[in-house]
């Protein structure tokens, strides 16, 4: 049981260790949507191909709102969530050696 405890115990220092290298998280929804410029000339005015944007979403007292990002920080933005994925993914993992942690009999 005492060797189980500390397996787990080292597992746990590990992922804490992950945790801390995760850089900045946004944890809204990241969309891209296709939308008309506002250049009256371009041909996305005229049914030709629109151009692609990024915001962010999420909801705020029941409504939806969203955040223009400007395309020098769409990489950035892109990292963040993906940030926030193995974010959450780390945190399923240590919760799961934290329950196994309590359901190890102290003898």
């Amino acid at each position: 049981m005492k060797t189980e405890k500390k397996k787990l115990e080292a597992s746990r220092r590990d992922l804490m260790r992950q945790l801390k290298r995760i850089g900045p998280v946004i944890g809204d929804t990241v969309v891209v949507v296709q939308r008309k410029c506002g250049k009256e000339s371009c041909a996305c005015h005229r049914n030709g191909p629109k151009h692609p944007a990024m915001f962010v979403t999420w909801k705020e007292k029941g409504k939806s709102r969203a955040l223009y990002v400007p395309r020098g920080k769409e990489a950035e933005v892109r990292r963040w969530a993906e940030n926030h994925k193995a974010l959450r993914a780390l945190i399923r993992r240590i919760t799961e050696v934290q329950k196994r942690i309590i359901r190890l009999r102290e003898d």
